[in-house]
């Protein structure tokens, strides 16, 4: 009897452990994530992401990838993006609050495929107390363009919602490539918003360089790249477009590379996708303090790094 017994352990134990082995990726991929922690630092994204068994194309996010970006919506439309910075404080342009105000204006975060909840990564909408804009804004020249929206809610922070972390300190960006997400136009004359995230990366371009290459356009000899703004892009083909503005521009940080900081705000451009025109973001580090001191004055604290 004891042999007979002996052989059904063992038997079991073989069947268990074939089982095991024959679970799905899919199962599995979700089993090895489980276990981490659902408070992230600033700047990280899902590790989901990259495990989700999704039919997409090589330019757009998967969802969670870059949980900080926000859609802003007015009265039921969406009119650009923008970026959580503090649970409660959301960091855009401020050309894209023209005329707007706090009435009927809110934000979605949590986004994917722009008004459809994904599985596991629903989105969370809050509304706007209060909106903030640079005192010198230039609309005309794109100079001073940020703006802070303050929020009715405070959102709990996972990996499928989560802020983005802001430069400590003015650094040196030349060689690097950086990202922008946004549901913006794929084509400057496109008709229609992306519908799922996408994701762009695009190379920081020198101001010098820059500004030349931004000569040669219809803005003409005489054009200089005023105070506080920064360049990305100029390769065919690859650019942030109509729609996207508000949106971050973030690189990999230079001490922790599976984390991203933001450099940048979506601005201005000549068009969109054409070599060697970059697009133009303003320069978060050179307006830091006043970021810092409009959420000091208005009782919110920002995300520590």
């Amino acid at each position: 009897m004891s042999k007979v017994w002996t052989l059904l352990i063992l038997l079991s134990g073989f069947i268990i452990f074939s089982a095991a082995e024959n679970v799905p990726d899919d199962q599995k991929n979700e089993e090895e994530t489980e276990y981490i922690s659902e408070e992230p630092k600033c700047g990280q994204a899902s590790p989901k992401a990259f495990h989700l068994n999704l039919n997409i194309t090589g330019n757009q996010a998967r969802p969670g990838e870059f949980p900080w970006t926000i859609a802003l919506i007015y009265n039921l439309s969406f009119i650009g993006v923008g970026s959580l910075i503090a649970p409660d404080v959301v960091l855009t342009a401020a050309h894209r609050l023209v005329n707007i105000t706090t009435e009927d204006f809110k934000v979605s975060a949590g986004e994917w495929e722009y008004g459809n909840s994904f599985k596991d990564y629903p989105y969370e909408e809050a509304n706007v107390l209060k909106i903030v804009r640079h005192e010198s804004f230039d609309y005309k020249h794109g100079l001073n363009n940020l703006a802070l929206l303050f929020l009715d809610t405070t959102y709990s922070l996972t990996y499928r919602i989560n802020t983005i972390c802001l430069p400590a300190e003015k650094r040196s960006l030349n060689s690097k490539r950086c990202m922008v997400a946004g549901w913006g136009k794929n084509g400057f004359r496109d008709e229609n918003f992306a519908t799922v995230l996408k994701k762009i990366e695009l190379p920081i371009v020198p101001r010098d360089i820059c500004q030349n290459q931004l000569r040669k356009t219809r803005l003409g000899t005489d054009f200089q790249l005023g105070f506080g703004l920064i360049c990305a892009g100029g390769e065919e083909g690859k650019d942030a477009c109509t729609g996207d503005g508000g949106g971050a521009l973030f690189c990999p940080m230079d001490e922790d590379p599976e984390r991203f900081e933001q450099i940048g705000i979506v601005n201005w451009g000549v068009g969109c996708k054409q070599k060697d025109v970059p697009g133009t973001y303003t320069d978060v580090a050179e307006f830091k303090h006043w970021i810092d001191q409009k959420i000091e004055e208005n009782n919110y604290l920002p995300d520590e790094n």
